[in-house]
């Protein structure tokens, strides 16, 4: 870890050893405002801009979108996505967690996918071909549509 100290670094942290303590709580206070943000953003990014998921949606459409499918791959295909949805996820929460004490995770991503999983998952098990093209669909269209949010636009870097 001390190999990837920079000069910059050094300099920080010879700027937080002049501070006050309060100046050094306010300066923690900012930093932890700054990575939550930041944290919201790259979330949003790495979920609903990412080419994988969208292609696999994709292709859960265009197998609703035949007039005789199978339930059978379609579950298999869901499963995968949100698989890769939480693993998604959870990988730029984890990284966020370990240095923001008590970061409250994205609820907007988390509820959406919880949302949609279930209803999906609910849908296949009625088995009504009608009530699971119209809910594949949705989901594609929620998933673009949170894409398209500024959030999840703006690149993050890290």
């Amino acid at each position: 870890m001390f190999a990837d100290i920079t000069a910059g670094d050094i300099e920080i942290i010879n700027m937080l050893d002049l501070l006050t303590p309060s100046g050094k709580r306010e300066v923690r206070e900012y930093t932890r405002y700054v990575l939550t943000k930041q944290y919201r953003r790259e979330v949003m990014v790495a979920i609903f801009q990412n080419k994988l998921l969208a292609n696999l949606l994709h292709s859960i459409v265009f197998l609703v979108e035949r007039d005789d499918f199978d339930i059978g791959p379609l579950q298999k295909r869901i499963s995968q996505i949100k698989e890769l949805y939480y693993a998604i996820f959870e990988q730029v929460h984890n990284r966020y967690l370990e240095v923001v004490d008590d970061l409250d995770s994205n609820e907007v991503v988390r509820e959406f996918g919880r949302i949609s999983f279930e209803n999906l998952e609910e849908v296949l098990k009625q088995g009504n071909p009608t009530v699971i093209r119209r809910e594949v669909i949705n989901f594609q269209q929620e998933y673009n549509k949170l894409g398209k949010k500024k959030d999840a636009r703006q690149i993050v870097a890290v």
